[in-house]
């Protein structure tokens, strides 16, 4: 069965991302900066990237309570949270031209928030996406899940009208790629060691989309 929805999750697929929240940090260049987290403050940070990626804080007590976790004030966490995306990977928007030109649909699935995916989807950021050349938009906060929850996969599939094979999907994550092969999706890997546009192009020719 051929592919007609290509999907892209959007952090380190379409756009870099800091490594982490000490990288980030760095980067603003903070009175005080983030060192190695414990686990205690992994998972606690962890809890709040999941509440805000899924519409359930804004982004205004998500800095307030990352505060408390990172021992930074909540301007500085707002500070690492702008910066934390970096830029769009160059060759993005031909590649959404090449794609768009065989006859695919084109999507985007990717955790996020508020504020993040403004940043994205708005234009006059380096890390903006060619928003207007996928057809079809999804953000976790907007659906109240996240990958690799199955009803993401599903709320994907019930809005595109298309299902399993149908669908090709990049993630760098392995569990979500894990979570779309189980709907039956293709799914593919993408790594942090090799250039983004140049992994999916190799995907993209072995699925038969671009030659």
């Amino acid at each position: 069965m051929p592919i007609q929805l290509v999907i892209f999750d959007l952090g380190r697929v379409l756009v870099k991302l800091c490594d982490n929240w000490k990288h980030a940090s760095q980067l603003a260049k903070l009175p005080a900066e983030i060192g190695d987290l414990s686990e205690t403050a992994k998972t606690a940070l962890y809890q709040l990237v999941d509440s805000s990626e899924k519409g359930l804080i804004d982004q205004e007590q998500f800095c307030q309570q990352a505060a408390t976790v990172l021992n930074i004030s909540s301007q500085d966490v707002a500070a690492v949270s702008d910066i934390y995306l970096l830029e769009t990977f160059p060759g993005v928007s031909q590649l959404l031209d090449e794609i768009i030109a065989t006859g695919c649909r084109t999507a985007c699935l990717s955790n996020t928030n508020a504020n993040h995916w403004q940043m994205m989807t708005q234009g006059g950021n380096a890390c903006s996406i060619p928003i207007e050349k996928l057809h079809h938009q999804f953000a976790s906060h907007l659906i109240g899940h996240r990958k690799p929850d199955v009803r993401i996969y599903e709320h994907v599939e019930l809005r595109t009208g298309f299902t399993g094979p149908q669908i090709l999907f990049f993630d760098d994550m392995l569990e979500n790629i894990q979570a779309a092969r189980q709907r039956h999706w293709h799914a593919e890997q993408i790594l942090p060691d090799g250039d983004s546009v140049i992994q999916m192009r190799q995907h993209l020719a072995r699925h038969g989309v671009l030659f």
